[in-house]
């Protein structure tokens, strides 16, 4: 009779990093562990990246999420770890179990709600937004969830390009961008639909672009950008994945006339009166019920056999050793641009 694994020891207060007030340094205090919810599963962290969106709402007090509605405050909404505890509405519909090694989005941004802030050791989540990863490390996981989210978001939910394998090379797709971590996942993501690829980006990332799927790449110092991406168009579907003035200025004389819609990372203002920027905190598409096909889509299928079949290369990163007594630092390096990468840290590391 095979033998029912013990139910790990969950502590009673957990370490976690939180922002007291506007811009403030973190403060690293034991907060008590909570029980989730009906429909929610606990998670010990194994990693997290810090995102430039919340190296923002850090340093900056950044707004374009939504804000932080209440202080102190737990940031970060991605985590990769293992299940320690599942509510019992989510234990019936067995979609996850205790023991699991999963990776998960959060709704701290979207509902203000701390428990579920990524910055600590013990995270708790909507079961609805959790994804197994197998043997995929916690890094690999974590480090694809938030770029390639809000890639395949922007332009599955938003322009609407297709599903992979369905689409066709004959309709183009343009990167500006690509050497990012949004821009290199779009390209993938592109690609695996069927399309043809166009991305801009610095000369060193030429080969690597190449690499992954792009079937050219622009350099965007060119003096005659707008031309020279002119000559592989036209283009149907177009993600902005740097968000700069610059960027929109160019996309906008590209489409102009007769005009049309792009999606971007950051908002665009004073364009042509025919020519519209989509812009929304698209990672966060996941946490709206409008969405919820998208979603089910994501984590009950797309991205479990993303992990699985390791076809779509994650971004450039680094780890920083120390957890969450390091993560001061770390942020304010991302909030500077000192950093290329994405930062990984791992909350159980002392």
């Amino acid at each position: 009779m095979a033998q029912t694994p013990e139910a790990p020891v969950i502590p009673s207060t957990h370490l976690a990093a939180s922002v007291p007030s506007a811009t403030a340094a973190l403060e690293l205090n034991e907060i008590p562990t909570p029980t989730p919810g009906p429909n929610e599963v606990l998670i010990e962290s194994h990693a997290f990246a810090i995102q430039p969106l919340d190296a923002k709402m850090h340093n900056a007090a950044y707004a374009g999420a939504g804000g932080i509605k209440s202080y102190p405050a737990t940031l970060g909404t991605n985590v990769a770890g293992i299940v320690v505890k599942v509510g019992e509405a989510a234990q019936e519909a067995g979609k996850v179990k205790v023991g699991d090694r999963v990776v998960a989005d959060t709704a701290a941004y979207t509902l203000g709600d701390w428990r579920m802030g990524g910055w600590q050791q013990f995270v708790v989540c909507g079961v609805e937004t959790v994804s197994e990863i197998g043997d995929a490390p916690f890094d690999r996981a974590v480090l694809l969830g938030f770029p390639l989210q809000t890639a395949v978001a922007s332009m599955k939910e938003y322009l609407g390009m297709g599903l992979p394998g369905t689409g066709s090379p004959t309709d183009k797709v343009l990167i500006w961008g690509g050497g990012g971590a949004v821009g290199s996942c779009a390209i993938q993501y592109a690609k695996s639909v069927g399309h043809t690829v166009i991305a801009t980006a610095s000369p060193r990332d030429v080969t690597h672009l190449i690499s992954i799927g792009a079937n050219a790449v622009i350099d965007y110092h060119s003096p005659t950008i707008v031309e020279d991406i002119r000559s592989h168009g036209p283009f149907k579907f177009i993600l902005n994945a740097v968000g700069n003035p610059e960027s929109h200025m160019a996309i906008a004389a590209l489409i102009y006339p007769p005009g049309g819609s792009y999606a971007s990372v950051l908002p665009a203002q004073n364009l042509p009166e025919n020519v519209k920027a989509i812009y929304t905190s698209f990672s966060m598409s996941v946490q709206k019920d409008e969405h919820k096909e998208f979603r089910d889509w994501w984590y009950g299928e797309y991205f479990t056999k993303v992990l699985a079949e390791g076809k779509i290369e994650p971004p450039r990163s680094v780890k920083r050793e120390g957890g969450l007594k390091v993560l001061q630092q770390a942020s304010r390096d991302v909030f500077e641009g000192k950093v290329k990468e994405k930062v990984v840290i791992d909350p159980t590391e002392s």
